[in-house]
């Protein structure tokens, strides 16, 4: 498996992380994420994020690409839905196991 990291995501966020070495793709439509997607699928990154807006635009689209990568979403730089953070403060709770101490208040 590759070590590298990829990003799907607006034009915007794309620039924000190119900057840290990882492949990134502008996906601006549903027709241009999902060619992305099915393009990126065969060159094996270890992680390809996703913004929570390109996973809207995906929809269900989603699941048969969860079978052959590992995706996380992640907020984007102009999205206020805020998917990918409440994704990744559940993953944050769970491995340091807030999650537990909470459920038992």
């Amino acid at each position: 498996m590759s070590e590298q990291l990829a990003l799907v995501a607006d034009h915007d966020t794309v620039l924000g992380f190119g900057s840290l070495g990882m492949d990134c793709y502008v996906a601006e439509t549903r027709e241009t994420a999902f060619s992305t997607l099915k393009e990126i699928g065969p060159k094996k990154y270890a992680v390809v994020f996703l913004t929570d807006e390109v996973a809207g635009m995906l929809g269900e689209e989603l699941k048969p690409a969860m079978k052959k990568m590992l995706l996380m979403k992640i907020p984007s730089c102009r999205s206020r839905k805020k998917m990918g953070l409440e994704e990744i403060s559940n993953i944050v709770e769970k491995a340091v196991g807030i999650s537990n101490i909470m459920d038992k208040v």
